[in-house]
């Protein structure tokens, strides 16, 4: 898999950082999708971007232009005259660049998804990922617990035993259209977000763990109205926790296998300078004692996912 190439050194940069990565979160199994959701969310960000300034009084807006005369040159009389359209225009050329450039998006948006198709694909991929997240964050946990326990298999059986089995916030789901906790469910939302386990697992330590439960409708919600996410430290964490996760994935052996949990050839990579800009804390929780019985409940199965 290819990396994910993100930009940290500026809140602007931040802002396309975090589109594109919740774009491979949620699409990782189509690049059509995935371009097509960064190019709608770049243009929403734009929009925002755009509209905010707008709403500056004429004297703030002229003095943000002046303090960029180094770019702006020998167009600043033109761009006084109208900041606001200016500003758009800057915006949009800057937010758009690396998906085609304003006119080439102006063609993609005619013939992409709709925002609708789109809010609901992201609604109908929710719980793949939520539960993609805590896979692997369990698998991790119980290595915390203990190193020659963990396994997939088990954090597959944890996680029927402690959210099966007509718990009420799986009741609460199954009312929302999502699959209850089963083995079958949680190993094919495992096939189709591995690629991106770490991301998912990131997206549920920082931002469910401490949200209790958010239900899929609102799901994107969370992202399409910057800034939520793309202040420094958040999105930092957010970083850290998902380099800290893609590591242990892709160096840690289950008793008796020969891959790791994650191949480095099936992950999509974040740029390894993440962990130097954000020394890392394992992310990962202690078990509980409902979870502990579980795992002490565990038979191993004839074949292994």
């Amino acid at each position: 898999m290819p990396n994910i190439e993100i930009d940290m050194s500026d809140r602007a940069a931040r802002h396309l950082g975090a589109i594109r990565l919740m774009s491979y979160m949620v699409f990782p199994d189509d690049a059509k999708m995935r371009l097509a959701d960064e190019t709608a969310m770049r243009t929403v960000t734009a929009d925002w971007c755009s509209s905010r300034f707008a709403k500056e009084d004429r004297t703030e807006q002229s003095r943000v232009i002046r303090r960029m005369y180094s770019r702006v040159g020998t167009d600043l009389a033109r761009a006084l005259a109208d900041p606001a359209a200016w500003m758009k225009r800057e915006i949009f050329d800057y937010m758009l660049s690396s998906v085609g450039g304003i006119y080439d998006v102006a063609v993609q948006l005619t013939t992409s998804p709709s925002a609708e198709e789109l809010d609901r694909e992201w609604a109908n991929r929710w719980w793949s990922i939520v539960y993609t997240g805590k896979l692997i964050e369990l698998v991790g946990s119980i290595h915390q617990h203990d190193p020659q326990a963990a396994s997939l298999n088990k954090a597959i059986h944890i996680l029927r035993k402690t959210e099966g089995n007509g718990k009420h916030p799986t009741v609460m789901l199954r009312q929302r259209g999502f699959p209850g906790v089963y083995e079958s469910s949680l190993k094919k939302a495992w096939r189709k977000f591995k690629p991106v386990a770490h991301l998912c697992a990131a997206y549920v330590i920082t931002q469910t763990r401490y949200a209790e439960l958010q239900l899929g409708g609102e799901f994107r919600e969370c992202w399409k109205e910057p800034p939520v996410f793309y202040k420094g430290l958040p999105f930092l964490v957010f970083c850290s926790v998902a380099k800290w996760v893609e590591t242990f994935a892709t160096s840690f052996f289950s008793r008796g296998q020969r891959q790791p949990l994650i191949t480095k050839e099936e992950i999509f990579a974040l740029p390894k300078e993440i962990l130097d800009w954000v020394p890392p804390h394992c992310p990962f929780r202690m078990l509980t004692e409902e979870e502990i019985a579980a795992l002490n409940s565990y038979r191993a199965p004839k074949q292994f996912v």
